[in-house]
């Protein structure tokens, strides 16, 4: 999937590299952000919330700093949304956000530059777009809105699957 169906209800996305980047000492937004952003929460009713593994604060310093902190219904981060394994991994809890907004799971998308999140996104069977991290330039998330994309958000390596995809279940 590169392109945000009419089906989609709720939309999770990563923070860093995936909606904001560094910039010198501040956060921007990545190209398009602001017009995805306005095209699903406000025109459409999807709420938008970023789901990270950084904490509460650091999250909202930099969506503050990108001018985004408006535009997100709700931050998920790793004080309520985040589990710890014994070997040392952790992935991101997309089931907390779907059981706030009661959202099924296929009726959801997660948005991220991450593999690790795309682990995550199939542990909770939420549909994945994996988009380039922030020093692709080129990209912009607009391309998710009208498409197509050049990126195939379905490719990745089947080592890393194979390493982290099968963790302990929570």
């Amino acid at each position: 999937m590169t392109v945000i169906g009419r089906g989609i209800r709720l939309i999770l996305l990563d923070c860093f590299e995936t909606l904001v980047h560094l910039v010198g000492d501040r956060y921007q937004a990545r190209k398009g952000t602001a017009h995805f952003l306005e095209h699903f929460s406000k025109r459409q009713g999807v709420p938008c919330v970023v789901v990270s593994d950084g904490t509460h604060e650091a999250v909202s310093v930099a969506l503050t700093q990108a001018k985004l902190v408006g535009d997100v219904s709700a931050i998920y981060h790793a004080g309520n949304a985040q589990e710890s394994f014994p070997d040392g991994r952790v992935r991101k809890r997309l089931d907390r956000p779907l059981a706030d907004f009661r959202i099924a799971a296929k009726d959801a998308v997660f948005i991220s530059d991450s593999k690790l999140d795309q682990v995550a996104s199939l542990h909770y069977h939420v549909p994945f777009i994996r988009i380039p991290r922030s020093e692709d330039q080129a990209f912009s998330f607009e391309s998710l809105i009208t498409g197509p994309s050049q990126y195939r958000s379905g490719e990745f390596e089947l080592d890393f699957l194979k390493h982290y995809g099968k963790g302990p279940q929570p």
